[in-house]
């Protein structure tokens, strides 16, 4: 099965400065293959090279504003607070003395972060109203596009990758609002590795995604706090904040 997506000069997010022969042609993606397809608008022969040419022509950004910025900020601390006040025990790894059996391996109480992860999908959940979100799902382990996989197009190779993010807040369906899904989680037990970060990323550059906020969470790795960075995508950069919120 093929998607087919238009590049048009008025589209968002495309420069202005394209050529005219190379504004109107489609980028199918064959998901039974995991293939890229380039046709021009007339149909015939391929005539772009791959998914990577898109990333070096185009310009992939939102607009922010501070209240937008601020209230992202907002949502996500009263979500994670949220998850600290209701389940602080699924935030507290600690060791669980053995009493009967004298040799017998302390019981580790480190929880799989799906666990801790559909709690806190539950929180983002409870704030949606609050928010003004009340269009938005919150899902875990999301890992489709309408009825096919979710693939995106790595920013490090260029090659379509299958990704299935943590937590998402987005639009099931609504495929041709502008800007259709609002946060991408990648949230684990302890350090939050490049390849998390970079899914992320790849995810919010998507042109099938575009994720406006990103969001890399560390539950253990600090004791103390939850370790925290918030990414946008703002004039073709990544900005990132990182910042800690008190267990």
């Amino acid at each position: 099965m093929i998607r087919i997506i238009k590049l048009k000069k008025a589209w968002n997010n495309v420069l202005p400065t394209i050529p005219p022969e190379e504004l109107f042609f489609t980028f199918g993606i064959d998901v039974h293959n995991k293939s890229n397809i380039w046709l021009p608008a007339c149909g015939g022969n391929a005539c772009m090279p791959n998914p990577l040419w898109i990333m070096q022509n185009y310009l992939m950004y939102h607009i922010y504003s501070e209240i937008e910025k601020n209230e992202a900020t907002e949502f996500i601390y009263d979500s994670i607070n949220r998850l600290i006040e209701r389940d602080p025990e699924l935030l507290a790894p600690i060791a669980i003395e053995s009493s009967n059996i004298s040799d017998a391996k302390e019981l580790n109480r480190e929880l799989h972060e799906t666990t801790i992860n559909h709690r806190l999908a539950c929180h983002f959940e409870y704030f949606l109203d609050k928010y003004n979100m009340q269009s938005y799902h919150c899902d875990i382990e999301y890992n489709r596009y309408i009825n096919n996989q979710k693939l995106v197009t790595s920013l490090q190779t260029g090659q379509l990758i299958e990704v299935r993010p943590d937590i998402i807040v987005h639009k099931r369906i609504k495929l041709y609002e502008n800007i259709p899904h609002y946060l991408v989680v990648e949230a684990k037990k302890r350090k939050i590795s490049d390849k998390d970060r970079n899914h992320v990323e790849d995810i919010m550059y998507d042109m099938n995604y575009k994720y406006k906020f990103g969001l890399l969470i560390s539950y253990y790795n600090d004791p103390l706090n939850i370790n925290c960075e918030l990414i946008i995508l703002e004039n073709n950069n990544f900005i990132k904040e990182s910042f800690k919120i008190e267990k």
